[in-house]
């Protein structure tokens, strides 16, 4: 867990999100268009709510697909959401455009999972870095070198890494290079998506304390998405559970990770590995397989693959409600699980 405490009582909300919806539209076929079918849509994202504090690093977990990138590009206005609100600092950014969303920018940064990918290849490092200090007249011309090397420095590479191009590091160095260009801009929040799954497990330790002291020393306000609950549990204050585009359990990290409340929660928290090879006696599997985010099932949307659903949950869908303080479950039976320790 973080050093730092966040006063969830009275601290300050960063980053506000309520009823937030990305839905795609599927390409309509000439059938389609001739028997005047209704328009269908991935409902990658669907009427999701939560606050990141400021200087807390968020939590977001679940299974592959369930729309943890999706809302952490809606958020940051990667991508325009179908219905909803986001708050940034205050400032309504849902509907911005143009110039407006162009000057917000430099406050909301993204490290994104693939620094094989997300780095030019033809450019070098100094320059990766300098042209947003450059373009955004972060400092002037003649310290723009200086700083691109500070901001190097911080993130563990040394200045002679700057004129070198991405293709001669390693993962691990790459990764350092996107979290210095994400810092460049000196952002009041930072969204990483999955910021380790495609580094070797040698080096996702070290980036992950780097992150973590980057934190401590900035102040920095995280979401951080992964399906590695080792990670999580290690880096974040809060956690936020996902599942099919929504919402399933909130609260603190080391209680959702103690007590979990939703059966899915339950279920995750047991597939997590260990490091011990003798313990054989954990579940690795949820049974069924996950429903179409195009055909949503009717109420609750986890109970096709649920061992405790009613016929309530199978005709009314759960709002995420508090049902301690700072503990919000979207479940009818919360607590069922005689396993949930």
């Amino acid at each position: 867990m973080p050093s730092n405490k966040i006063d969830y009582q009275n601290g300050e909300k960063l980053v506000e999100v309520k009823d937030l919806c990305k839905w795609f539209a599927l390409k309509r076929t000439v059938a389609d268009a001739v028997t005047r079918k209704p328009v269908r849509y991935v409902k990658a994202v669907d009427h999701v709510s939560l606050d990141v504090y400021r200087g807390e690093c968020l939590g977001l977990v679940g299974e592959s697909g369930c729309g943890k990138s999706t809302l952490a590009r809606t958020i940051i206005r990667l991508y325009d959401p179908t219905s909803g609100s986001i708050r940034v600092g205050g400032t309504e950014i849902s509907t911005l455009k143009g110039k407006a969303l162009r000057e917000l920018r430099p406050q909301m940064q993204m490290i994104f999972q693939d620094p094989y990918s997300s780095l030019d290849p033809r450019m070098t490092v100094e320059d990766i870095i300098g042209e947003i200090l450059q373009v955004h007249k972060i400092v002037e011309k003649d310290k723009v070198l200086e700083r691109t090397h500070e901001l190097m420095s911080m993130c563990g590479l040394t200045a002679d890494y700057g004129p070198r191009y991405p293709g001669e590091f390693s993962g691990g160095q790459r990764q350092r290079v996107g979290i210095a260009r994400a810092l460049a801009l000196d952002p009041k929040f930072i969204i990483a998506d999955e910021p380790v799954s495609a580094l070797d497990v040698s080096i996702q330790a070290q980036i992950i304390n780097l992150l973590g002291d980057l934190q401590q020393q900035l102040g920095l306000t995280i979401l951080f998405i992964s399906h590695d609950l080792r990670v999580v549990r290690y880096i974040t204050h809060r956690v936020a559970v996902m599942y099919l585009g929504s919402v399933m359990e909130l609260g603190e990290t080391e209680a959702i990770f103690s007590k979990p409340y939703h059966p899915y929660t339950q279920v995750l928290t047991k597939a997590a590995p260990v490091m011990n090879p003798l313990d054989r006696s954990r579940e690795y599997a949820i049974e069924g397989e996950t429903p179409s985010p195009i055909n949503m099932p009717t109420g609750c949307r986890f109970h096709p693959r649920c061992t405790h659903c009613t016929q309530k949950c199978r005709e009314q869908a759960p709002e995420l409600r508090e049902i301690e303080p700072g503990r919000f479950v979207a479940c009818h039976h919360p607590l069922r699980d005689s396993d949930a320790t």
